[in-house]
């Protein structure tokens, strides 16, 4: 398979020389297909390797002493899993397929060398981590109100599919289920299935089918109080331009 979508998503976050990007090309990488509702990493694994999500959807994810799921990230095409093999940690959390995926496994030693050589793919790894926190702390923030918190997610979502290639014209791919959007956000799959059935009667978007189609970007930015200040400025030309 080829590299595109990792040398995709590293020049969305940085400029790339032609010796980067060469690099990028040379680096080994294995490819695992994962089915949907399997494990791709358990919580306290200690990886050799980086992995790397070449297609599909997955979910970072923790669960309760209840036995119930809290997902604390999604992860999309380009993002990385396992980060944690450079710094040889245990893994604090469990990563789960949400749909049919591809992983590509990329040896941690290798990747650290290439991240020491290359100042910009190592800046590039920094920045993928603070946005991947910055959602995190944004998902908290609108965690009260489950309306503005749906329609913060989806802008999210779009905006980042977006810096793949993912989504265009304000349409995208959202292979979730509603369980999964309730998850994330601390809400039940039946009060998930209302907010979006509130937007859909409000014109703003059309979920049907995991194909969502925003209607109205700016009444959706607003339903989400969406400022896309901290997913920038690695945003693509495409997504600011619907989602401003």
């Amino acid at each position: 398979m080829e590299q595109g979508v990792l040398l995709t998503k590293m020049a969305s976050l940085v400029a790339l020389t032609d010796e980067d990007r060469r690099a990028l090309d040379a680096l080994p990488i294995i490819d695992t297909k994962v089915a949907r509702r399997r494990p791709i990493m358990p919580q306290g694994a200690q990886p050799d390797y980086v992995y790397l999500l070449r297609s599909g959807w997955a979910a970072r994810h923790e669960v309760r002493a209840d036995g119930s799921r809290r997902i604390t990230g999604f992860l999309l095409p380009g993002d990385f899993c396992g980060i944690h093999a450079i710094c040889h940690a245990a893994m604090d959390h469990a990563i789960i397929a949400l749909t049919d995926c591809v992983v590509g496994k990329i040896d941690g030693s290798a990747f650290a060398d290439l991240c020491h050589q290359s100042s910009a793919i190592n800046q590039a790894v920094w920045r993928a981590k603070l946005i991947e926190e910055a959602v995190l702390r944004k998902w908290l923030l609108f965690s009260t109100d489950s309306y503005q918190g749906v329609a913060h997610l989806l802008c999210e979502l779009y905006v980042r599919a977006a810096v793949v290639g993912l989504a265009a014209d304000g349409q995208c791919r959202v292979p979730l289920t509603q369980e999964e959007i309730g998850d994330a956000l601390g809400i039940t799959a039946v009060h998930t299935n209302r907010v979006i059935q509130r937007l859909r009667g409000e014109g703003i978007i059309d979920l049907s089918h995991h194909e969502l189609t925003i209607r109205d970007a700016a009444a959706l930015t607003r339903a989400g109080a969406f400022d896309r200040s901290y997913l920038e400025p690695w945003l693509s030309e495409n997504a600011i331009s619907l989602l401003g």
